[in-house]
């Protein structure tokens, strides 16, 4: 049986939850990795910057996704984790 396919993207932002999720609505069913500085999941900028901290919007709000979409979604989220480089060679 052939390993099955990984796909690691670096940057635990929107563009980064959304890249995940797109790959499991179009059918991927490898190894999805997540990895984000941050400690907590992604986020949307916009909606916290504006109304969190303005009062207006609980934090829950400026999530990109709830808190379990990504282990029914089967994507390894790692939080607090700062990439500073890849070694291409290693992993191909």
């Amino acid at each position: 049986m052939a390993p099955k396919e990984t796909f690691v993207i670096v940057g635990a932002s929107l563009a980064g939850a959304k890249a995940a999720e797109t790959l499991r609505q179009e059918g991927f069913s490898g190894h999805v990795l997540l990895i984000g500085e941050e400690p907590v999941r992604p986020y949307e900028r916009p909606p916290l910057s504006k109304g969190y901290l303005r009062g207006e919007d609980g934090a829950d709000k400026a999530f990109v996704h709830d808190e379990s979409f990504y282990d029914k979604a089967s994507i390894e989220l790692r939080t607090s984790c700062r990439v500073d480089s890849l070694d291409l060679k290693r992993i191909a």
